[in-house]
């Protein structure tokens, strides 16, 4: 069970508050009563559906890839990158990136737009939580990015775009310095070193920190065990706080939300109701948008005062995300021969391709709340050109039937100009 509170923190995305009522169990219910600034576009809320249910799927697709025990993803942060990516996509490419993303019913203008206003009014909803949404564009400074590209992830997502040379050890150090410093330093670096077929990297970059609504008291936190689902015991910093808290408990789930600052931001924490099932299952089966918005709506604060307990932990994760988004519908964006992003530069007769998708993700929880961050990176890779061959010195020559292997004619030439 330790998985549970580690990989479901990604689950109570920075989304997921939009995406149901905000007031779930009435006026006099505490700490959950926050109320966006402003109604939601249409064309956000087809958005934040869209998110949402690629949020479900990236999630159980990333556990079901990867064993490690503690896993933990930005769905917003990974759509976004994508999302930019989408901006430079053609034909089937972009027909195939944007159902990956569940974006389908919306066209380009739509889909940029959306996350433009999306982002300034999550950066700005709750005065009381920090929310930092940054993105970028570097590219190697002799490709001619398409102005229509740049102006649109400049105009919608407020990329910084900046052609570099990439033979250059510092443009490492460069793009590096700009993860750390918009990420406030949880995720130092996202790129090692650039392959020399690589051209571009569009990264997004997202740091959050909030102070619990109601914050625990460190005094009342005590090691306690933790019942790993091998049967095994460890020991944690165990948080404890009373209070009226929201709560669902069934025959599925059991559901707690810890809301941050004004409360429009929460952690959504929750396991299954049977001890004996293991986390994974109930992810796989239980943990999708149906059920969250249906236990959401369930939501109760009692009269009486109710205990919460929460190990204290800190993590990191990363993760290459080309397999897991080849096997969701976008293997078309991954291939050098097949792929079309044309929309970016016109490098014919080399083709552009998706090269790689990375993602690192940083928490830490504590008694007075939480601090994360996230990058996701696409490198864009470039076909090598296609084989010339300059017969400007001595050849030799052959004629043969292919078939029987049979050569009719054998020469070496050293001077074509002789007759």
């Amino acid at each position: 069970m330790l998985r549970f509170f580690y990989s479901l923190i990604a689950l109570a995305g920075l989304l997921f508050f939009l995406s149901c009522d905000s007031d779930v169990t009435g006026p006099d219910s505490p700490g959950i009563n926050g109320e966006l600034p402003r109604d939601l576009t249409q064309s956000e809320q087809k958005l934040i559906q869209a998110d949402n249910l690629f949020s479900y799927r990236v999630f159980r697709e990333t556990l079901a890839y990867d064993d490690e025990d503690n896993i933990m993803i930005s769905p917003l942060s990974i759509s976004m990158a994508l999302a930019m990516t989408l901006n430079g996509a053609e034909g089937e490419t972009y027909d195939a990136m944007r159902e990956t993303l569940h974006l389908s019913d919306m066209d380009l203008e739509e889909i940029n737009e959306a996350f433009g206003s999306l982002i300034e009014l999550l950066v700005t909803v709750d005065p009381r939580v920090t929310l930092q949404i940054a993105n970028s564009v570097w590219h190697r400074e002799n490709l001619q990015v398409k102005e229509d590209f740049r102006d649109r992830v400049e105009t919608h997502f407020g990329a910084q775009i900046e052609g570099l040379d990439f033979s250059d050890p510092a443009t490492v150090e460069k793009m590096n310095s700009w993860v750390n410093e918009n990420t406030e330093g949880l995720i130092p670096e996202i790129i090692d070193e650039i392959p020399s077929h690589v051209v571009m990297y569009l990264i997004n970059a997202l740091y959050f920190k909030g102070d619990w609504l109601q914050q625990f008291d460190a005094e009342d936190t005590r090691p306690a065990d933790f019942y790993l689902e091998s049967g095994e015991t460890t020991e944690v910093d165990m948080m404890s706080q009373k209070g009226r808290f929201a709560i669902f408990q069934s025959g599925e789930v059991q559901l707690v939300e810890l809301p941050y600052g004004d409360s429009l931001f929460t952690m959504t924490v929750m396991m299954p109701a049977d001890e004996d099932m293991p986390i994974d299952q109930f992810v796989q089966e239980q943990v999708n948008a149906d059920n969250l918005a249906e236990w959401r709506s369930n939501l109760h604060v009692s009269n009486r005062e109710s205990t919460v307990r929460l190990p204290k932990f800190e993590m990191e994760y990363e993760i290459e995300y080309n397999e897991i988004l080849k096997a969701m519908g976008m293997e078309i964006a991954f291939s050098q021969s097949n792929a079309n992003f044309q929309g970016i530069a016109d490098t014919a007769p080399q083709n552009l391709y998706i090269d790689n998708v990375k993602h690192k993700t940083f928490i830490t929880v504590d008694e007075e709340g939480t601090e994360a961050a996230a990058v996701t990176s696409v490198g864009v890779g470039v076909t090598s050109m296609p084989p010339q061959i300059t017969f400007n010195r001595p050849f030799v020559f052959i004629i043969h039937e292919r078939e029987s292997g049979t050569n009719l004619f054998m020469g070496r030439v050293k001077n074509p100009g002789l007759e």
